[in-house]
């Protein structure tokens, strides 16, 4: 495939979840739905102080990585400790593999949104699209996902990890994004220093390093 078609085939797979904010009020805000449990405390995420959430990842590689590591920079910009948690009872995000009713037209991924009907802290994968994307790429994705469960509604900026259509890995948090989160979450103070955040600062974590950085962040 030559740059031109691949590029193209990016743009029409990439489509990132939560299409349904672009056409705001159009139709009822409801979440989409699937079989799987719903972690019990998916309603710490609509905490202002979030403190400790745990995420379980039921889903394979590359996409596991991918959230270790996005695990680890959410630490960094909000006063909480993500970490992974394999029990349903004590975790409030769940990542599942998505199937063709929750992943439609092209979608790579997809979270439900907190402000909406039937929110269980749910995000949904394409585990097929793996081959197709760089590590880089799917740890953009997994950062994206969960903006949109810790609040954050798509930026119309390609600079933006939030923007709606393509993520490359090495986006950042803009001033918007920083506003709209502060506004839903306790923010570390030093976020803002730059302006904007940049995403790509942390290398692949083990599951064991994650926790204990994460652990580690939130206690300072």
């Amino acid at each position: 495939m030559n740059k031109t078609a691949r590029l193209l085939a990016s743009l029409l797979t990439m489509w990132l979840g939560c299409g349904a904010q672009l056409t705001a009020g159009a139709q009822p805000r409801t979440n989409w739905t699937s079989s799987d449990t719903g972690c019990a405390r998916y309603n710490d995420l609509r905490n202002r102080v979030l403190g400790d959430i745990g995420i379980k990842i039921d889903t394979s590689e590359p996409w596991a990585a991918g959230f270790r590591r996005a695990i680890t920079f959410w630490n960094t910009v909000l006063v909480a400790n993500f970490h992974e948690e394999a029990d349903l009872g004590a975790c409030a995000v769940r990542v599942i593999d998505g199937d063709r009713n929750v992943l439609q037209d092209g979608i790579v991924a997809r979270a439900q949104i907190p402000e909406w009907a039937d929110f269980r802290g749910k995000i949904a994968v394409r585990t097929a699209m793996a081959n197709e994307l760089s590590s880089t790429e799917i740890y953009g994705i997994a950062v994206h996902e969960l903006g949109h469960l810790l609040g954050l509604k798509h930026n119309a900026s390609p600079e933006s990890v939030m923007y709606f259509l393509d993520v490359a890995g090495d986006e950042v948090l803009d001033i918007k994004d920083l506003v709209a989160l502060s506004r839903h979450h306790k923010v570390r103070p030093s976020i803002f220093s730059a302006g904007y955040l940049s995403i790509q600062v942390f290398e692949p974590a083990t599951p064991a390093v994650a926790r204990r950085e994460s652990e580690s962040v939130f206690q300072n």
